[in-house]
C-alpha cells in the first residue's frame, strides 16, 4: 500500500501533469560514497526522464562495534575501486573540517542541481575554497532534518536514491535503478544499464587448481547478504578449482548489538533483490538468532571434518532465507543432516571437544585482523574484500594467480 502511494507520489502524479518524475538523493559531503554517486547523477539525468532532488545529510553514526578508523580507511579503499570501475575521481583522505564546513554552508547557500552539488563535492574533497565560512545553526538544522527525513522513510545510510517506494544504496544498486527506470519508460534512447560492473566473469576454460590457497568466506547465518556470498562464492570455487574454506561468524546481534528494524527491513529487500538478479532461491525469513544458530554452529565442526561444509551451511541457509524453517527446533537439525548424510548423534559428539564458541571467536579476530568487520567477508591470498558485490576483486585476484 505504501509503496503504491509512493508510486503514485513520485512517478504517476508528475507525469500526470506533464512533469518529469523524481528521485531523491541523500548525500553527505563526508562520505565518499556519496561523492562516487554525485559523479555519475548527471549521466543518468542525460540518459532517463527524470529529475534528481538533492537533499544533504548529516554523517551517518556507524555501529557501536565498528571501529571508526578502520571504517574509514575502508571506506576510502572501497570508493577508489568504484571510481576505477567508472573512470571516477579518486580520493586520498577526507575533506579537512574547515573545507566541510565551508562546502555545507555553500551547499545550502548555492545548489540548486546536480552540477552544483557536484562542484560542492569536488572543492570540499580537494579543498579548492580560497576562503571558509565558519559553522552555522542553519546549516546543521537542515542536515539534521534531511537525516530524520532518511531515517523515517526507511533507510540508513547516505550516498542513496529513494524512488517510488525502493531504496538504491550508491553505485552498487544502481543497475537495479536503471531497471526500473526502463521498466517504467523514462529511457530516453535505448534501454541499457551502464553500471552493472560488479558481475563475476566465471571465465571459460580458466582452470587455476590452487591447492595451497583457498578462498576464505567469512560468513553469518543470519545474514542475508552471507547466504547469497556464499553461493557466488562456490560458483568461483567450482570454476576455478580452488579450496572454498568456510568460517562462521556470531553475528553481531548475538554481541550485544542492537541492529534498527529499519535497516534489517531494507538489508532483507536489498538481498531479494540481489538474489534475483543472481538467480538463486530467496522467499523469506525465519530468524535463526541465538538457539538456531547455536544448533548450526554446533554441528559445522563435523560437517568441514566429513568434506561436507558448505553442503551443510548452504542447506542451513535455505532453510532460514528460502524454507522458512525454524532451526532452533531439534527436528529440522535432524531433518539437514539427513538430508546430506551426516550422523547427527556423531556431529553432536564432535561438536562437544570442538567448541563452536572457540572457533567462531578464532574466525573474528581474523577478520579483524584484515581491517574488516562484517559479513559477508572474503580473502584470497593476500586480497580481501567486504560484501558480496565486491566478489570480483576475488576473482580478479584467482585470475591474477
Amino acid at each position: 500500500m505504501r509503496r503504491s502511494f509512493l508510486t503514485y507520489k513520485f512517478y504517476t502524479l508528475p507525469l500526470f501533469f506533464g512533469n518529469t518524475p523524481i528521485a531523491d538523493v541523500y548525500l553527505s559531503l563526508n562520505d565518499p560514497h556519496s561523492f562516487m554517486l554525485v559523479q555519475v547523477l548527471a549521466d543518468i539525468e542525460k540518459r532517463f526522464n527524470l529529475t534528481f532532488r538533492l537533499y544533504l545529510v548529516a554523517e551517518t553514526t556507524p555501529s557501536l562495534e565498528v571501529n571508526i578508523p578502520l571504517l574509514k580507511q575502508w571506506a576510502i579503499k572501497d570508493a577508489n575501486y568504484i571510481a576505477d570501475k567508472y573512470n571516477l575521481s579518486r580520493v586520498n583522505s577526507f575533506p579537512n573540517t574547515q573545507a566541510l564546513v565551508t562546502g555545507q554552508q555553500t551547499w545550502l547557500l548555492n545548489v540548486k542541481n546536480v552540477q552544483d552539488a557536484l562542484n560542492v563535492f569536488n572543492d570540499t574533497w580537494f579543498d579548492n575554497y580560497t576562503e571558509h565560512f565558519p559553522l552555522s545553526t542553519p546549516v546543521i538544522t537542515a542536515q539534521i532534518n534531511n537525516q530524520r527525513r532518511l531515517f523515517r522513510r526507511g533507510s540508513h545510510s547516505t550516498g542513496s536514491i529513494f524512488f517510488c517506494g525502493e531504496w538504491f544504496l550508491g553505485i552498487d544498486r544502481l543497475e537495479h535503478l536503471e531497471f526500473l527506470f526502463n521498466d517504467k519508460g523514462l529511457s530516453k534512447e535505448n534501454e541499457t544499464v551502464v553500471y552493472n560492473k560488479n558481475t563475476l566473469q566465471l571465465l571459460d576454460n580458466t582452470t587455476i587448481k590452487s591447492k595451497e590457497n583457498s578462498l576464505e568466506a567469512y560468513i553469518s547465518l543470519n545474514s542475508p547478504f552471507s547466504y547469497i556470498g556464499l553461493v557466488q562464492a562456490k560458483k568461483l570455487s567450482d570454476k576455478y578449482q580452488v579450496p572454498l574454506t568456510i568460517k562462521p561468524l556470531v553475528p553481531i546481534s548475538m554481541r550485544g548489538v542492537v541492529i534498527p528494524e529499519y535497516k534489517q527491513r531494507y538489508m532483507l529487500l536489498d538481498a531479494a533483490r540481489e538474489a534475483k538478479k543472481l538467480n538463486i532461491n530467496f522467499k523469506g525469513y525465519v530468524d535463526p538468532l541465538k538457539q538456531g544458530v547455536i544448533n548450526i554452529y554446533e554441528i559445522f565442526m563435523y560437517a568441514e571434518q566429513q568434506k561436507k561444509s558448505y553442503q551443510f551451511m548452504q542447506a542451513a541457509f535455505e532453510a532460514v532465507f528460502v524454507g522458512e524453517i525454524d532451526l532452533a527446533l531439534d527436528k529440522h537439525i535432524r531433518k539437514i543432516c539427513a538430508q546430506i548424510d551426516i550422523n547427527y548423534e556423531d556431529a553432536i559428539e564432535y561438536g562437544k571437544i570442538n567448541d563452536w564458541q572457540l572457533w567462531s571467536e578464532k574466525n573474528h579476530l581474523s577478520l579483524n585482523n584484515m581491517g574488516l568487520w562484517g559479513v559477508p567477508c572474503f580473502k584470497y591470498k593476500e586480497v580481501s574484500c567486504w560484501g558480496q558485490d565486491r566478489l570480483v576483486q576475488i576473482e580478479d585476484a584467482i585470475l591474477a594467480s
